[in-house]
């Protein structure tokens, strides 16, 4: 209920999505609650930082687990998510009743974001690939080293293990 002559919070209440009730902290636009503040520490008060940058350090046992995935050897594997939704829609499913317009929405969420997730796997080793370009230049850059270091007689066995080595394998099947 705001306060008669007072400036009203300008914020959005995020419960009710209606204009704060609050009044606003004088010389600010918004309330304690949304915001406002003195100046601590050099600071100069305001919002707090909404990137959640420092949420983990809350919980000792989540910044753990932070710290074990910047370890990791491949950080951009997102197998390990894919495996937790699909094991998520089949255990969600397992224990469903009834299916109504929930549900249903429920499902065609995490198979949307299985799909998602697949198509982030897909972009990264895409990205990450060799085209037949690069390939076809490195057989023949390495034939070249080989041409150079390897005896006649035995040139033309390695220049094909080379090559059987670097095709791709949906190439050897043709």
């Amino acid at each position: 209920m705001p306060f008669e002559g007072a400036k009203q919070c300008t914020a959005t209440a995020k419960s009710t999505g209606e204009r704060c009730q609050n009044p606003a902290v004088t010389g600010w636009d918004v309330c304690r609650m949304h915001g406002a503040g003195t100046p601590k520490n050099g600071t100069s008060g305001g919002a707090p930082p909404k990137h959640g940058r420092y949420a983990a350090k809350r919980r000792e046992s989540l910044q753990e687990k932070i710290e074990e995935y910047r370890r990791e050897d491949d950080p951009a594997s997102l197998w390990e998510e894919v495996a937790l939704l699909r094991a998520l829609l089949q255990e969600w499913l397992s224990e469903l009743e009834t299916v109504d317009e929930d549900t249903v929405g429920v499902v065609l969420d995490l198979q949307d974001s299985i799909r998602r997730t697949l198509n982030t796997i897909n972009k990264i080793q895409t990205r990450t690939a060799l085209t037949q370009a690069e390939v076809e230049y490195l057989q023949a850059r390495m034939a070249d080293v080989l041409k150079t270091h390897v005896p006649k007689d035995r040139r033309a066995d390695a220049i094909e293990d080379l090559k059987a080595l670097t095709t791709p394998s949906k190439q050897r099947r043709n």
